[in-house]
């Protein structure tokens, strides 16, 4: 290993550094093109980035043969990835069929009869490794291992980036306060669900829209800290009772939003929205004690030919006829 790339190694490289540049800077896309640019230029039948994680390593993105294979465990004591990450240094497996440092079993699962793993390293830091895997023994030459080994000192550079973007990314449409989406995370979401729907007049989704009612006099009497309680014990009580495919949403100040898809809802959300305003105006245990609020919640349908702030001001307008029908004297 060590020895002069040949040109086509070169031009590889050169491909791959063009193509997480012109991509998406995530990464999950810098990974799409390490995986399956390193598998093309080795001519292996599989590839896949493994990263580790709590003692195991995790099939993150892969290629080729092993398409499908994402979320496969493998301990790290016993298997060829979990020593690469202990050591740092690339290893080659000949034959996995005779090859003491491997998890056979895990092989022969994914028919991995010969293989090159290679560290990912960043500060000292070894992220994963990138394997290339083949079903034959002796796949794999000096060349197309010196070729990875140059891959892998700026993918991994390249991964540290984008998983810095990604957190930012994450940061920048998350309320800090609840954990729950923030307004610009919510309004992308509703757009998305509309625009996979786009030109069809039929319910797509359903809106709730919610207010805490008495919040103020909360932050006015116990004062703000003991008012970011509140709103985080919302926050909770509003993420437990979203399912997968449901996004729940701070708009901003005491209001909240859900988004409810209609794979996982009917059209009408009525009984949803009482059972939930239920749940949201039971006791809550704070550092005063045991506190009280109200929610008034509104509720919009979605349609595929929708504006999304149009179906949130539907949501909140909704939502205000039910405060003002709560809150008028009786006759």
């Amino acid at each position: 290993m060590g020895g002069e790339l040949s040109v086509g190694a070169l031009q590889t490289i050169i491909k791959v550094q063009q193509a997480i540049n012109d991509a998406d800077v995530t990464a999950d896309a810098v990974m799409k093109i390490v995986v399956e640019q390193g598998r093309i230029a080795t001519r292996a039948p599989g590839a896949v980035i493994e990263l580790a994680e709590f003692g195991e390593m995790v099939y993150t993105t892969t290629s080729g043969s092993l398409a499908g294979t994402e979320g496969l465990r493998l301990a790290m004591s016993g298997s060829m990835s979990g020593e690469c990450v202990r050591t740092g240094k690339i290893l080659v497996s000949e034959d996995t069929e005779t090859d003491p440092r491997v998890d056979v079993a895990a092989c022969r699962r994914v028919h991995a009869r010969s293989m090159v793993v290679v560290p990912l390293v960043e500060e000292n830091r070894t992220q994963g490794v990138l394997k290339v895997t083949s079903d034959q023994p002796h796949a794999f030459t000096e060349e197309d291992v010196d070729l990875l080994e140059h891959l892998a000192q700026f993918i991994a550079k390249a991964l540290a980036r984008a998983n810095v973007m990604d957190e930012k990314a994450r940061a920048a449409s998350v309320d800090a306060l609840t954990g729950l989406a923030n307004r610009a995370a919510f309004l992308s979401g509703l757009e998305s669900m509309i625009s996979d729907a786009a030109g069809t007049g039929d319910p797509v989704a359903v809106v709730l829209y919610i207010d805490l009612d008495g919040f103020k006099p909360i932050n006015d009497v116990h004062g703000h800290a003991v008012g970011d309680e509140v709103l985080r014990a919302i926050g909770q009580r509003i993420a437990a009772s979203c399912r997968s495919d449901d996004l729940g949403a701070r708009i901003g100040g005491d209001e909240f939003a859900i988004l409810l898809a209609n794979s996982t809802y009917p059209p009408d959300p009525f009984s949803l929205r009482d059972r939930l305003v239920g749940v949201l105006q039971q006791d809550m245990i704070t550092s005063v004690g045991p506190l009280k609020i109200g929610a008034s919640c509104g509720a919009a349908v979605v349609g595929g030919r929708d504006l999304a702030e149009a179906v949130l001001a539907r949501a909140d307008a909704d939502m205000y006829a039910a405060k003002r029908t709560r809150s008028e004297p009786r006759r």
